[in-house]
């Protein structure tokens, strides 16, 4: 597999640099497909819309690549644990253009793990873009293009951690693994893509870095994705009046468990999104995000049947303010009596103070252990970062 994905990658960079011809879009009847890709996947600089890109970022060939820093500070206080203050993580990220339709994106973060912080590569690809009308490329480490908040970094998300719905399936990082997907966006007149990967995870439980739902769990992260992994999503989005916008995807992965070295440990997950927004002036917005998990897993006692689902409503009255909730319920991915491994209900306040700076506070109630804890979050950016702070 290795010796396929060394090939893939001297063929596609071999026709991206025979290319001569600039790329635009030439498939000008799909303009309202590609704007959305472009806005979903930070691709702006490869469309004409008369507005200049942010520098290093043009589409042209640069010796210099971008440079960003984005800190992630963080404050707990729960029933269960003594309060803290410490840097959740520092993120350095390095993006450019390789060439007008290769680009390279590299992001190094420094996580603590328990009481040490220790470097790591989040995302490390490069991105073939264009290769025929539609069909773009990704070879590298990357998180996994697998439902709709598993691919944001910490701080594109809305509420502090990832939803314990996810961790419990995916590792406390998420879905984030080396491999090769294909993105292609259908010739539809509204936004739909379809994408497919193959991925490899050495070793067994992916790290679970510094996991906030300890304020709810008390036990680490079990079961995550290893070995051998093929995924699949396929998502669409189309307004449903001037100022109103759906998006429905699923998203599909085979593969193994974490225990497979062990026993036998074969995992499929399969999971639905929606997300609706709207808009009733420029800086208003009102959306509300479902995200459902199926994981079976079969194990030497048979096969484990569980369920897991967030709900995210939220409401931002200006471009310095939003408001939110987040319901998160989860199964355990392990054999265990108790099924329920956390039904929690949270609120969130983000302050926008400008472009690069926000500070969030969140609450949180766990109905299960009857527990609550409040966090304190700032996040800080320096530098062009391609994808802005929410």
């Amino acid at each position: 597999m290795k010796a396929f994905f060394i090939f893939i990658i001297f063929f596609l960079a071999s026709f991206s640099f025979g290319q001569e011809r600039q790329i635009l879009t030439s498939n000008t009847g799909n303009n309202q497909q590609q704007r959305k890709y472009d806005e979903v996947y930070n691709h702006s600089a490869l469309v004409d819309t008369g507005i200049a890109p942010p520098p290093g970022m043009r589409g042209t060939p640069s010796n210099l690549p971008d440079i960003s820093i984005i800190g992630d500070f963080l404050g707990t206080v729960s029933d269960k644990k003594s309060p803290e203050i410490f840097v959740r993580e520092i993120e350095l990220a390095f993006q450019g253009y390789i060439y007008p339709q290769m680009r390279a994106d590299i992001f190094l973060a420094l996580h603590r793990h328990g009481d040490q912080i220790e470097l790591d590569v989040e995302e490390a690809y490069a991105h073939f873009l264009n290769i025929t009308d539609g069909l773009n490329l990704k070879v590298g480490k990357m998180l996994v293009d697998f439902g709709k908040v598993n691919r944001l970094h910490p701080h594109e998300r809305s509420y502090v951690d990832l939803p314990i719905s996810l961790t419990n399936i995916f590792g406390g990082h998420g879905f984030n693994s080396e491999g090769i997907t294909a993105e292609y966006l259908l010739p539809l007149p509204f936004f739909t893509q379809i994408s497919m990967g193959a991925w490899w995870i050495a070793g067994g439980h992916q790290h679970a870095g510094v996991d906030t739902s300890a304020a709810f769990v008390e036990e680490p992260t079990e079961f995550s994705l290893a070995n051998k992994i093929i995924h699949s999503r396929l998502w669409t989005s189309f307004s449903t009046t001037e100022n109103s916008e759906l998006e429905i995807g699923g998203s599909a992965a085979f593969g193994n468990g974490s225990h497979y070295k062990d026993h036998r440990d074969d995992a499929k997950i399969f999971g639905a999104d929606v997300t609706f927004k709207y808009w009733p002036s420029a800086f208003e917005r009102f959306i509300f995000q479902t995200e459902i998990f199926n994981l079976r897993r079969t194990i030497p006692v048979g096969e484990l049947k569980r369920w897991s689902f967030y709900n995210y409503a939220g409401y931002k009255p200006s471009k310095y303010w939003e408001f939110g909730v987040l319901y998160d319920w989860a199964e355990n991915a392990v054999p265990e009596p108790e099924y329920v491994k956390s039904n929690a209900l949270s609120g969130i306040v983000t302050n926008h103070l400008t472009e690069t700076t926000m500070i969030r506070l969140q609450y949180g109630h766990n109905f299960l252990s009857k527990s609550d804890a409040v966090f304190l979050n700032l996040i800080c950016g320096i530098g062009p970062h391609s994808h802005t702070l929410k």
